[in-house]
């Protein structure tokens, strides 16, 4: 399973950056309106106004529209005492502040201001010959700071939306590699019943059948002791080959699945613990996927493990397997009865679950209960694609 590399950040702004943004216009509008007031030599209530209307600024972000409208008052106080200077461009800074922070109905309002105050200064300080100029001049400015800050209002949020789609994916790819994840531990789990539970039953089986008949018939106990250490070194083996898999790192092909060629051994191993298994099949088998003969070789191999498992007195097992049309219908029965405080219960354990989630891959249907005369376990594959 490949790493999920993390969704990289928008940038933010460095707090250096954020400072002189927040101190730059401020300072311009100081020195300009320093250097006309010490240039006109202007009066104490000159120098009040322009600290006034200027030290606001510093605290535009917090408070736009406040700070906008009070340097707005401050700068008409200004020009209805017969004076203009740089200082009041601080009017156009807290304009383009509004428009950059706050929602359009805030930022028209402000320009609406705004050009009041123009057509005043332009009315009352330009020259009778330039008043249209001054007043032309002075809205481009104004228009300027309100398109200005709309613009980066626009792609703050157009930032903004795309950082949390952003965000959304990466939670979205957490969440289908949790998902990929859970699939894939079922699969091992699954896969490792199989192999050990199948495996541990057989051993078990021929090691007290041997263990039984070690007396009377030393060749036969021999046999089975044989066979017993072969089931367990293909049971380790197994085992191995699916560790190997979850080691690997480099996404090599995982190891072969049995399918339904290896069904006379299975059978065989099962004969060996002292049933009389007789295997019927039908139809053609090659024609099914390795997918489906995978699915139908563990159902019938976990089937023919409870038996051995839980099925008490059973001499006799029947396992007919029938490929043909769209359906691949399977039916293992025996003649056995529970096993004493099992119940149905032991039938119905890890390997059952296990056996309607692969069955459920193919859309099909497993039934398991007892019988008249046993226990039986059949069911249906349909044949297509898996879902």
């Amino acid at each position: 399973m490949k790493h999920l590399q993390p969704t990289r950040r928008l940038p933010r702004d460095r707090p250096s950056l954020s400072l002189v943004l927040l101190l730059g216009p401020p300072i311009l509008c100081a020195v300009a309106a320093s250097h006309e007031l010490l240039y006109n030599r202007s009066g104490v209530l000159d120098w009040v106004l322009a600290v006034t209307v200027i030290c606001p600024l510093l605290l535009r972000r917090r408070a736009p529209v406040a700070v906008f409208w009070f340097c707005w008052a401050v700068a008409m106080v200004t020009w209805a005492l017969g004076t203009v200077s740089f200082s009041e461009f601080a009017v156009l800074v807290a304009l383009y502040t509004v428009a950059a922070h706050r929602g359009l109905r805030h930022s028209l309002g402000a320009a609406a201001a705004v050009e009041l105050g123009v057509v005043l200064v332009a009315v009352r300080f330009a020259p009778a010959a330039s008043v249209n100029d001054a007043f032309v001049i002075l809205s481009g400015l104004a228009a300027a700071a309100f398109f200005l800050g709309t613009t980066v209002r626009a792609q703050r949020r157009y930032l903004a939306s795309i950082e949390d789609r952003a965000e959304r994916l990466e939670q979205e790819r957490a969440q289908q590699a949790q998902l990929a994840a859970a699939a894939e531990r079922t699969r091992i789990a699954r896969e490792m019943h199989d192999i050990v539970a199948h495996g541990l039953v057989v051993v078990v089986a021929l090691s007290e059948a041997a263990a039984a008949t070690t007396a009377t018939d030393p060749e036969g106990a021999r046999g089975k002791m044989l066979q017993a250490a072969s089931t367990g070194r293909q049971s380790l083996a197994g085992m191995r080959r699916l560790l190997g898999v979850l080691r690997a790192d480099d996404g090599g092909e995982r190891a072969p699945q049995p399918d339904l060629g290896s069904l006379k051994s299975l059978v065989d191993e099962a004969r060996g613990t002292g049933l009389d298994v007789r295997l019927t099949r039908t139809g053609s088998p090659e024609a099914l996927s390795a997918e489906a003969q995978t699915t139908v070789y563990r159902i019938l191999q976990e089937s023919l493990t409870n038996v051995v498992k839980h099925a008490r007195n059973a001499s006799a097992v029947d396992v007919v397997l029938h490929c043909g049309g769209d359906l691949v219908g399977f039916s293992v029965t025996d003649d056995g009865s529970p096993a004493p405080g099992g119940g149905a219960a032991a039938r119905t354990g890890n390997g059952l679950t296990g056996m309607r989630e692969r069955v459920a891959m193919f859309d099909g249907d497993l039934r398991a209960g007892p019988t008249g005369s046993g226990w039986a376990v059949s069911g249906e594959l349909k044949l297509g694609e898996p879902r």
